[in-house]
């Protein structure tokens, strides 16, 4: 099935990595690269993209268990030169805001600072640039900038560099020894490198697709080997040597900490929260600039973990294939079903663009027929097509190609008014009405 589903997505190469009730399976699929046609085989390195969240949050924790840092002290107290724009975000963001994608500064950045020890400093140097959008705590929207301000305060109270704060408090501990930050490590190592598609085919693009101010926000190569050491440790506390957080801050990051934005239910600290069914799944993933896409769910009641690494954007449609047939034939939940029709609303005065950074929700109405649209507007990073949307409960919408998940939910104000949407787990603010 991976073989035959990854053709079918346009993958180059795909590795999946289960465990369920302690017994593990990886299988490897294509190559890591259509230029040398090299095999990907289970130690193929991948970039794992924003799971590499989870492994910032467990660095500030491990600070926390030592009395070091504190999720409700104000960031300002540990960077005192911090440059915010909003003098009241400035004194009030705390880590536990940046761990929950709820500091309320735009999120989607790109700061490129080199490749120095010094790199992530100087991200956080340019920090006043970035809009104060909300309030601090008043919404969830996907952060990256919030995960790279925890990794500057990570390496600050640590005093040493983000990378080496986690090889020696998570990897080591855990055994991972084929998890690694930085280009000098990989590139001696079997690693795959990202594709884009040109001409109907998968091309090898010659980036990396991030910097090294990225670390704590996305950063980490990994192997699905490495990947379910992860998964055990926090479905069942296993460690090759002293487990780097206690049982208790691991069930402290799965819980849900507050409502999240579509496509997740609820957020923990780092880790997200979407449903299967009336199943609950505890999960991240992964995507470095349309390049490299993972997935990484965890079913903690049935001991079940999956992880999905890939080198093309089809690894988004890989992944959900992926996933979903293991809830469905490992674990054995009952397959998604669409929802019953609901009346269609109005659509006009759902029309406009939804903005947030250089992404945008465009919503216009064809022939009486509400279509919608991711819209990029970054630099080799092309929009997505639009689709055509249907509703399937009070303000949320999913493809009317297939209705079994919503994929947006708009928000209203006190007077009833469409003023916001959430997509991607983005939260973005509404501008200008699109209509034809």
């Amino acid at each position: 099935m991976l073989d035959e589903e990854a053709r079918r997505a346009s993958v180059p190469g795909a590795v999946v990595g289960v465990t369920h009730r302690g017994e593990e399976s990886v299988f490897a699929t294509g190559v890591s690269s259509v230029d040398t046609g090299l095999p990907v085989d289970p130690g193929t390195l991948f970039m794992i993209g924003s799971t590499s969240k989870t492994f910032a949050a467990a660095a500030v924790m491990a600070l926390v268990e030592d009395g070091v840092l504190d999720l409700d002290r104000p960031v300002v107290d540990h960077l005192p030169d911090l440059p915010l724009v909003d003098p009241v975000a400035r004194k009030t963001v705390t880590l536990r805001h940046l761990l929950t994608h709820s500091a309320g500064f735009l999120g989607d950045v790109d700061f490129t600072t080199g490749w120095g020890d010094d790199a992530l400093a100087l991200a956080i140097a340019k920090f006043g640039e970035l809009p104060q959008n909300f309030a601090p705590g008043e919404v969830f929207s996907y952060c990256n900038a919030g995960f790279q301000l925890a990794g500057r305060v990570v390496e600050v109270a640590a005093g040493e560099p983000f990378e080496d704060v986690v090889r020696a408090r998570l990897l080591e501990p855990l055994g991972m020894t084929e998890s690694y930050y930085l280009p000098w490590e990989v590139l001696t190592r079997r690693h795959a490198v990202g594709h884009v598609l040109r001409d109907g085919g998968p091309a090898v693009e010659h980036t990396v697709g991030l910097t090294r101010a990225d670390s704590a926000s996305g950063g980490l190569w990994s192997t699905a080997g490495d990947q379910l050491k992860w998964a055990r440790f926090f479905l069942a506390g296993e460690a090759e040597g002293k487990p780097p957080l206690s049982e208790a801050t691991r069930d402290l990051m799965r819980a849900p900490q507050r409502k999240a934005a579509l496509r997740f239910e609820e957020v923990g600290l780092s880790w997200l929260h979407t449903t299967h069914g009336a199943a609950r799944l505890v999960r991240h993933g992964g995507n470095v600039s349309n390049l490299q896409l993972s997935d990484f769910v965890t079913l903690p009641e049935h001991d079940f973990a999956v992880t999905v690494l890939t080198n093309s954007a089809g690894g988004s449609a890989l992944g959900a294939k992926i996933v979903d047939w293991c809830l469905e034939n490992v674990v054995g939940l009952p397959p998604l079903v669409s929802p019953p029709p609901v009346p269609q609303p109005d659509i006009a005065e759902y029309l406009g663009r939804y903005q947030t950074g250089d992404l945008a929700f465009v919503i216009s109405d064809r022939d009486g027929a509400l279509w919608a649209q991711m819209v990029a507007d970054i630099e080799d990073f092309p929009s997505p097509p639009p689709f055509e949307a249907v509703f399937v409960g009070e303000d949320a919408i999913a493809p009317a190609a297939d209705t079994r998940k919503p994929t947006a939910r708009f928000l209203r104000d006190e007077r009833g008014r469409v003023t916001s949407v959430e997509f991607g787990g983005r939260t973005a603010k509404r501008g200008a009405t699109v209509t034809g």
